[in-house]
Order: C-alpha cells, then structure tokens, then sequence
C-alpha cells in the first residue's frame, strides 16, 4: 500500500510540474491550426523530423518577407520562456544584410499586440541539414504576449520548420 501511494503522489508531481508548450500545433500535425499565413508555406509530409508533418516556406525569385505566426499569452508567474525549433534549409542566398535570412522571431508585445522587443532564435543561410536552434529569454517588463514568426526573411531558398516550443519558466 505504501509503495503504491508514494508512486501515486510521484505520479500527481510530475503531472503538475509538467512543462507545457505555449505553441499550438508546433509540429505541424494539424497542417495550419492555430498558426496564421498558411497561404505563405505548404505542408510537407516528405521532409519532417518529427511526427508526420513539417511546414516549408519556398521563394525561388523575389526575395519578399514570407512568415507563418502565432500568438500567445503569457501564463502568470512566468519569468522566462524557452524557445526550440528545429530547422533544415536548402540554398537560402546569402544577402548583405544578417537578417536576410530563414528565421525564428520572437516578438515581445503589449495586451495590444504593441511589439516592446524581438530576439532572433534562429537566423540560417546556405543548406543545413535539420538542427535544433534553442534559446532562453527572460521576459521584458509589461510583456503580456508573444508572437512567434517562422520565416524566409526577404531572401530566396527553402527552409523547413518542426518542433516548435515554448516552454514557460516560472519565477
């Protein structure tokens, strides 16, 4: 009896402490639920790292900003977030310009959806096979969301996204 109690309550703790991720549909399963811009990438059940499905951004002439985003709210007591993708690339061109390139942004906003800050998780060029960008960041004072940008930042090529996380870090 007591052995099953002390697993039931090691059980109950675990549950409770369980990191959730702020991201709907971070890897795609559901093709574009929650996510906006799904004119923009293409769901691609061929080249994925995870699960079934991977979402791609192609742009082939142009150079044009092209991103999917989401927004979250921020839990109370949250004192930092860490954010995970993962990303394989082909041929995205190299521009002068360091953001010119297929990336994850993340934006800090107001309950308007006013930007305070942005951070780069991810900023990739050339071909990369898929690789796991991750990044810790505490959260700006007056934040109360976050939007998520996946994107191929004015440049050509194609990058692939899956995995997407955000895992609260409470105070």
């Amino acid at each position: 009896m007591k052995r099953f109690l002390f697993f039931s309550v090691l059980f109950l703790t675990t549950i409770a402490n369980a990191q959730t991720n702020l991201i709907k549909n971070g890897g795609f399963e559901s093709d574009f639920t929650n996510w906006r811009g799904e004119d923009i990438a293409t769901i691609s059940p061929y080249d994925k790292k995870f699960g079934q499905k991977s979402a791609a951004i192609n742009q082939f002439v142009g150079a044009e900003w092209k991103a999917i985003d989401q927004i979250l709210t921020i839990p109370k007591n949250t004192f930092a977030i860490e954010f995970s993708i993962w990303i394989k690339t082909e041929s995205i061109e190299e521009q002068k310009e360091a953001y010119k390139a297929g990336a994850m942004i993340v934006e800090f906003t107001d309950n308007s959806e006013k930007k305070i800050s942005s951070e780069n998780i991810a900023e990739v060029k050339g071909t990369t096979p898929w690789t796991l960008y991750k990044r810790t960041i505490n959260i700006p004072e007056n934040t109360q969301k976050i939007r998520i940008m996946l994107a191929l930042a004015q440049t050509n090529g194609s990058i692939y996204f899956d995995d997407a996380k955000a895992i609260t870090v409470s105070k």
